[in-house]
């Protein structure tokens, strides 16, 4: 078993009980298992799903560490690891399959029937350390920032959606909700070369709908000031859109989705809903309009976007508009929390 210099003790983020609050403070390290490395952490988003945890608002196991978005240097190898070595510079997806389902036998990971998520169900990335199966690590380049092999997991989760739909060069195509992952959206469908984008967010948006311009979207809408519907007609000439891409995951998301689509026009859920949302169904048969949604990805579609990320066809660095230590991670929430951050990276 190859290992550094023994730490017992590190610096964390643990979510200790359900309901509100979260500790920083030292756990013991993680134990090294043979199939297994652990990292040494050096850049973690917080992702949207990691608000809710550290909110008390989404249940789980604890305690726990979360924290999935991340890179570090490999602290040590397990004894049946191959390929990978003491300070190889890497980065992780969260999603962990089985390997013997028939999910996972199929390519998709993501619906792996006993799926574990690195800093959902296991210990995560708000730690000096984190263990994770050698199989989720890949490689970063030289000139690769810890920063950007943090990016690559937001970045896949918006490319398994835009993967999965049909949309070509005759296509106009509308994002809702341009956080990271819409913003992320913006640029992997400009990459498919579409006719027009549109991006749509509300008052809290304007820098990210700044951003979403420069990233290839050819209008924006701020839907606290205008009818998005009306908007999206004028664009198009009534001809309405042929993919929406949810990146929200609220009713009225939903609501004008159907509404903005034209016939045999297609709707993609990337955003997670946490309440069940009202649909048209009416307009899905009479309009022969298809819906489907993605959860993460997988690790083919991971490695494909380290790629795009390392070839710098899809830009990272804007939407990194904070850092802090982990150990300020309560100022680092309340800033999230209050919307002044498009991606914030803590740095254990």
């Amino acid at each position: 078993m190859k290992h550094n210099k023994e730490v017992k003790k590190m610096l964390a983020v643990v979510k200790e009980h359900e309901g509100p609050g979260f500790a920083v403070k030292d756990v013991p390290m993680p134990e090294l298992r043979e199939d297994d490395v652990i990292i040494r952490v050096k850049s973690v988003g917080i992702c949207g799903s990691d608000i809710p945890i550290l909110a008390g608002t989404r249940k789980v196991p604890w305690p726990m560490i979360p924290g999935h978005e991340f890179a570090g240097d490999i602290f040590a190898v397990g004894p049946k690891v191959k390929g990978l070595a003491l300070g190889d510079r890497v980065t992780s997806c969260l999603v962990i399959g089985c390997g013997d389902c028939k999910y996972c036998i199929e390519g998709k990971e993501s619906l792996c029937d006993n799926l574990v998520e690195t800093g959902i169900h296991v210990d995560g990335a708000f730690a000096e350390y984190v263990r994770v199966p050698a199989k989720t690590v890949r490689k970063l380049k030289d000139g690769t920032s810890y920063d950007l092999g943090a990016s690559v997991d937001p970045v896949a989760s918006a490319y398994r959606t835009v993967k999965a739909a049909p949309i070509t060069s005759k296509d106009t195509c509308v994002v809702f909700g341009p956080g990271p992952i819409g913003l992320y959206a913006v640029q992997l469908i400009r990459m498919r070369g579409v006719k027009c984008i549109i991006c749509v967010g509300t008052n809290d948006d304007i820098d990210r709908l700044e951003l979403a311009k420069g990233f290839g979207a050819d209008y924006t809408i701020n839907s606290s000031v205008e009818d998005v519907v009306a908007r999206i007609r004028e664009i198009t000439n009534g001809e309405m859109v042929d993919f929406v891409q949810d990146c929200a995951g609220v009713q009225p998301v939903a609501t004008a989705a159907m509404q903005v689509l034209k016939k045999g026009g297609l709707y993609g859920v990337t955003g997670l809903y946490h309440h069940p949302a009202e649909l048209d169904l009416g307009k899905v048969v009479r309009s022969e309009v298809g819906v489907f949604g993605t959860i993460c990805y997988t690790r083919q579609e991971f490695e494909e976007c380290l790629d795009f990320i390392e070839a710098g066809r899809i830009q990272v660095l804007p939407l990194i508009t904070h850092h802090f230590p982990l150990k300020d991670m309560e100022e680092a929430f309340k800033i999230v929390l209050a919307r002044q951050a498009i991606k914030v990276i803590m740095h254990p």
